[in-house]
Order: C-alpha cells, then structure tokens, then sequence
C-alpha cells in the first residue's frame, strides 16, 4: 500500500498530529530502520570495536591491555608490512592494463558479426570463476618445470631457459598482476560495452561527414563520453584490487620471502596465526584509510561530485 492510499482516518485517530509531510517522513524512517540496523550491527559497531582494538592489546583468552599508539608505532619498524604496503599498492596496476585491454576488446566487439555474443560470453566466463579455482589452475601453469607457460615460451623461441614464475620475487609479482588481469578484463569489457552502446551513431555519422578520422572520432568522441564508464571501471577496479587475499594466499602464499605479502593477507596472519590481534586491527584501520582515499579516487575519475 503506498503512502497517498494511506487512509486519513487512521492519522486523525492517532494521538500524535502531523502534517502529510511529516506522515511521509515518519513512515519512510520506519522502512529505513532495518536496513540502518543491519549497517549499524554489522558495519559500524565492528568498525568501531576494531578502532578502539587497535589501541590494546589482546590475548586469545579475550584478555586485553591498553597499549596506546604501540601498534602504529611497531609498524614502522615491521620490515613485512612495508612490502605488504608496497605489494598492495604494486598490484593496482592490474586495473589500468585490464580497463586498456577492455577498452581494446571492446572496440572490436562492438560490432553485430556471427558470434559475438559467443565472444563476450567467452570474455566474461572468467570473472564469474571461483578466485580460489582460478588460482590452483594457475599455479600448475606458473610451474617452473613442466609448466604450460614456460613449454610455451620455449617453443616459440622467447626464452632460452624456463622462469621462476613462483619462486623468483619479482615474476612472482607479475604472476599475480597476470592473473588478475585475466580474471576482471571480462567484466570491465562488458561495462565498457554497455557504454559503446549508449553513444549515438548519429554523432559518428555527423564527424564523418565534417572529414574526423577514425582517430580522431577514438580521441574527441569516444573518449570523452566514456569517461563516466571508464571512472566506474576505476573506481570498481581500485576497491577490488585491495580484495586479493585469495589469490596471493593460494598462488604463492605471500612467497618467495614475503614478497608477494599484501596488507590484507598480513593482517590474517598477525591476527590466526601469531595472535596478535591488536596488530591486526591496527594494520586494518591503515587499510581502511588507504581503501577510502583509493575510494576517492575513484569516485573522481568516475567524474562525481564526491571531493
């Protein structure tokens, strides 16, 4: 029943007068209060428990002890959260070479051909695969020895002796980019789709009779007006990117030597394996600010009001 069908009489005989106004408002209040109940359990309280967390010290019995700033403190001088810190941040060049990669596919897919629905379906396939799949069949293809990749390689003459995917540092890195480039290459290309499709054809059939070449109708056409897609790739690529604890947590484990360690697979195992949660709870707070500001970022590029 909507709010005008509301019968007055049932306004008249309550002890409380208020305007229709003041009627809509009070019941739209009433819809919301589930929904602000659920953010405030679950969002809020824990959010807040974790900050105050952050500043104790606690044990596995649920003992704490008020440490003060300690656990800030003890991250500039813990060597691993520095390079989990760099490795999260390493790891946000996935978005741009996954949103150019799409935006590439994209052009080309935005055409009606035998198939093509065929092809976007192929494209998309791997974002809806578990993280956790994706993740063991890579790891048998990063193989040093015997590996698909490096059997590859060899016979195409681009390398002359097999790579450490997984147990050099810096392939390592690249390992996990690779693979999450493959995973989100498919669903930034059918955002990007969706926003090919909303441009008119009339303003490429107009630039084509002012002489615009094909370049220029990319650079002052297709651009421009798909920078409020490309900022919502952006913006969904830049939370995500911080999401990979799967991924690094079977791939490589945080290896070689905590090279691929990232905030978020530090903070679980400062908290289940050493026990110590207050550090933990520290390092979230950290990255829930660096989550917020990326969050910002995003909402910039997207092209929104929100800074």
């Amino acid at each position: 029943m909507s709010i005008k069908s509301l019968p007055d009489e049932l306004w008249e005989r309550s002890p409380i007068t208020l305007s229709r106004k003041g009627r809509r408002s009070l019941i739209a209040w009433a819809g919301l209060i589930p929904a602000l109940a659920i953010l405030i359990i679950y969002r809020l309280i824990p959010l807040l428990w974790n900050v105050a967390l952050s500043f104790e010290n606690m044990r596995y019995t649920g003992e704490t002890t008020w440490v003060g700033a300690e656990n800030y403190q003890r991250m500039l001088e813990d060597p691993v959260f520095m390079d989990a810190l760099f490795n999260t941040i390493l790891f946000l060049l996935s978005v741009p070479i996954a949103v150019t990669i799409a935006l590439g596919l994209a052009l080309l897919l935005n055409k009606n051909f035998p198939g093509s629905n065929a092809f976007r379906s192929m494209f998309f396939l791997p974002y809806i695969t578990m993280m956790v799949a994706i993740a063991v069949i890579w790891s048998y293809m990063f193989k040093t020895q015997g590996g698909v990749i490096n059997y590859m390689l060899l016979e195409a003459g681009l390398i002359e002796e097999n790579i450490g995917w997984l147990s050099d540092s810096w392939w390592a890195r690249a390992s996990i980019i690779i693979v999450h480039v493959w995973k989100t290459t498919g669903f930034y290309l059918i955002i990007i789709l969706a926003g090919l499709q909303n441009i008119s054809p009339q303003i490429y059939e107009v630039s084509r009779i002012d002489g615009a070449s094909k370049r220029q109708r990319f650079m002052y056409i297709t651009l421009p007006l798909l920078k409020p897609t490309l900022g919502v790739c952006a913006l969904v690529g830049l939370v995500t990117s911080f999401e990979l604890f799967d991924l690094v947590q079977v791939l490589t484990g945080g290896g070689p030597a905590r090279s691929t360690e990232i905030l978020i697979t530090w903070i679980y195992k400062q908290a289940f394996e050493f026990g110590n949660f207050g550090y933990s709870a520290a390092l979230t707070i950290v990255l829930f600010v660096i989550m917020a500001g990326f969050s910002l970022l995003g909402a910039y590029l997207q092209g929104g009001d929100y800074i």
